[in-house]
């Protein structure tokens, strides 16, 4: 598996399209009301991307640090889509707006390759994000 990331809204867009970075995703609809008798302003879009800081992956995970510190209602908001790949077919296309990080989290380790040599990578990295309540009928799934 592999996967393609964009984050795109006021500020720029990041892009991590290196087929290394990112080793797992997790998207979800739930409802945050667990009381709530129906489901209809209740869900939201949750997302979590976990992945590896390498030498190649420097520059975006740092914009992911540099968004995940925003707090001005213009650069919190982006909309953020993700291709995963199964080798080069395209199993689904997730579009998704108005999402918001919750949290980043980067952790440095040495890493050792199974052959006893160093690996690229320093550490890895956990994004997550969640939806913009009443945005939940603007993701779009779309599939090969």
């Amino acid at each position: 598996m592999n996967y393609k990331l964009c984050i795109e809204g006021s500020g720029g867009k990041i892009n991590i399209t290196d087929p290394d970075v990112i080793k797992k995703i997790s998207i979800k609809i739930s409802q945050s009301d667990k009381s709530a008798n129906d489901r209809s302003d209740q869900l939201f879009g949750d997302l979590v991307i976990q992945g590896v800081l390498t030498d190649k992956s420097q520059q975006e995970t740092k914009e992911l640090f540099d968004w995940a510190m925003k707090t001005d209602k213009a650069n919190v908001y982006k909309t953020v889509s993700i291709q995963v790949y199964n080798q080069q077919e395209l199993l689904r296309d997730y579009y998704l707006k108005e999402m918001y990080c919750t949290s980043y989290e980067e952790i440095f380790n040495e890493y050792i390759a199974s052959d006893g040599e160093e690996g690229d990578s320093i550490g890895s990295f956990v994004l997550v994000m969640k939806q913009r309540k009443g945005s939940i009928e603007t993701i779009v799934v779309s599939c090969e």
